[in-house]
C-alpha cells in the first residue's frame, strides 16, 4: 500500500487524513502545530454534513444586512439557513485519530503521494486579513448580522456562537489593520461586552495558478464574497478520498468533481472585481440592489450565485422558505 503524506492539519487535511486512516491507508499528517486553531466565523450553510460529524453549536434562521450603518434588509427563514459549528473541536478530534508529525520540514521522497492542504500560507494568492473576537454580552441576539461599508471591499459580521457569546469579526481587502477596525466597530455596536478571545488570520480570496495535488484553501476553495471555506474544503477532502480509494488520477478527479464549486467561486471573484472598480455611488447602488433582493440574498447565503443556484433559490422562496 502506498504511503501518503498530507501537509497541513486544517479542515481538508485533517478530514482527508482521518478518512484514509480509517480505511486502513498508511497516512501521515504534517503540521507545524499540535493543535489546530484558525479564527473565522465558524458558520456553514445548512446544506452539508461531513462523514465525521461536527458539533453544531447554534442554528441561524434570522439575518440582518447593514450598509454604511443603516439596516436596509432583514430576512427570517422557516428552517435554519446556517449552522454554527465547533470547527476547532471537530478538526482536533480528527487529528487525535491519525498519525501526526509536528515539523517545519518534510522529506517528500519518502512518500508515494504528497497532498498539499496547508491553506493560504504559501501566500501565492490574494488574501484578506481578518480579525475575529468572541465576546460575552447581555446584548446577545440570535440573528446573523452582515454590515457593509462602501469605502472598503468586505464586511463586519456578528454571529451567535453560543448563548450569551457572539462571534464578531472584520475583513476588508483595502485595509489590513482589521483588528483596529473591529475594536472600533465593537465599541460602536455594544454598550457592554467582555472580549473572551481575539485573533487574526488571512483568508484566500484570489485564484492560484498551480492547483496540482492541492485541496481545501491551499487550492483556493474559499468563496470570496462570504469568506466561507469550511464546506468547500471538506468537500474537496471527500473527493480526494474517493480518488485515492478508487485508484483515480488525483488532479483530474479533483478538477472534474470540483468544477461546480470552483465555477461559483470564480463568479464571486468577478463580482468582487466589478465592485472594487466602482466608485462609492456605484458601490452603494450595487449593494442596495443586491441586499434587497430575496433571491440574490438566498443564493449568497448558500454560496450559489450562478444561474442554477439563483433558480434554485427562486423556487425555494416561491414555496415559502421565508417567513414574512
Amino acid at each position: 500500500m502506498e504511503s501518503i503524506a498530507i501537509i497541513g492539519g486544517g479542515v481538508s487535511g485533517s478530514y482527508l487524513a482521518y478518512m484514509l486512516s480509517n480505511s486502513g491507508y498508511n497516512v501521515t499528517l504534517f503540521d507545524i502545530k499540535e493543535k489546530y486553531f484558525k479564527p473565522c466565523g465558524d458558520v456553514v450553510p445548512n446544506v452539508y454534513k461531513p462523514k465525521f460529524e461536527w458539533e453544531i453549536k447554534y442554528y441561524i434562521k434570522n439575518f440582518a444586512f447593514y450598509l454604511d450603518g443603516e439596516r436596509i434588509y432583514d430576512v427570517n427563514y422557516r428552517n435554519p439557513k446556517w449552522i454554527v459549528i465547533d470547527k476547532a473541536g471537530w478538526i482536533n478530534s480528527m487529528r487525535e485519530r491519525v498519525n501526526q508529525v509536528i515539523t517545519t520540514t518534510l522529506d517528500k521522497s519518502k512518500f508515494d503521494l504528497v497532498i498539499d492542504a496547508k491553506g493560504p500560507y504559501d501566500m501565492d494568492r490574494q488574501v484578506v486579513y481578518t480579525t475575529r473576537a468572541l465576546i460575552e454580552t447581555s446584548e446577545f441576539n440570535d440573528e446573523a448580522i452582515l454590515e457593509f461599508n462602501t469605502k472598503f471591499t468586505g464586511f463586519f459580521w456578528i454571529f451567535p456562537d453560543e448563548e450569551g457569546v457572539l462571534n464578531v469579526g472584520a475583513g476588508f481587502i483595502e485595509n489590513k489593520n482589521s483588528k483596529e477596525l473591529l475594536l472600533n466597530y465593537m465599541q460602536s455596536k455594544f454598550k457592554e461586552y467582555k472580549v473572551l478571545d481575539i485573533r487574526g488570520a488571512p483568508i484566500s480570496i484570489g485564484g492560484i495558478k498551480n492547483k496540482s495535488l492541492k485541496i481545501g484553501e491551499a487550492r483556493g476553495l474559499v468563496f470570496p464574497m462570504s469568506g466561507e471555506g469550511i464546506r468547500p474544503s471538506a468537500i474537496s477532502a471527500e473527493i480526494a478520498y474517493e480518488a485515492v480509494t478508487k485508484g483515480k488520477n488525483l488532479n483530474e478527479y479533483l478538477s472534474t468533481n470540483l468544477n461546480k464549486i470552483e465555477r461559483r467561486i470564480e463568479i464571486q471573484r468577478k463580482f468582487l472585481d466589478l465592485y472594487m472598480k466602482s466608485n462609492i455611488n456605484a458601490r452603494k447602488f450595487l449593494l442596495r440592489t443586491f441586499l434587497k433582493n430575496d433571491v440574490l440574498i438566498d443564493a449568497f447565503l448558500e454560496d450559489k450565485l450562478d444561474f442554477e443556484g439563483i433558480i434554485e433559490s427562486a423556487r425555494g422562496i416561491r414555496y415559502g422558505s421565508i417567513i414574512r
